[in-house]
């Protein structure tokens, strides 16, 4: 088993949905769309120190945070 470096999910390497080597690694996606996000971004899903799930999580929601609201907390009410 390997983890889709985009979602964290669990993807089997013979059925995985696709399939790409980067920098001689080879990276396992469960479906195109994270392949797609991995190859126009790779920077954002490799590096050298090993992050969890949820530190992956907790960076692509602050990034998203960044893009829509400027940094700024949206108002809820």
């Amino acid at each position: 088993m390997a983890r889709d470096q985009v979602c964290g999910m669990e993807v089997k390497e013979d059925s995985a949905g696709a399939v790409l080597e980067h920098k001689g690694q080879m990276f396992y996606f469960c479906s195109l769309s994270c392949y797609d996000a991995f190859e126009k971004h790779p920077e954002r899903y490799v590096s050298d120190r090993k992050e969890g799930w949820r530190a992956r999580f907790l960076n692509r929601l602050a990034q998203a945070n960044r893009e829509t609201c400027g940094g700024k907390a949206p108002k809820c009410h």
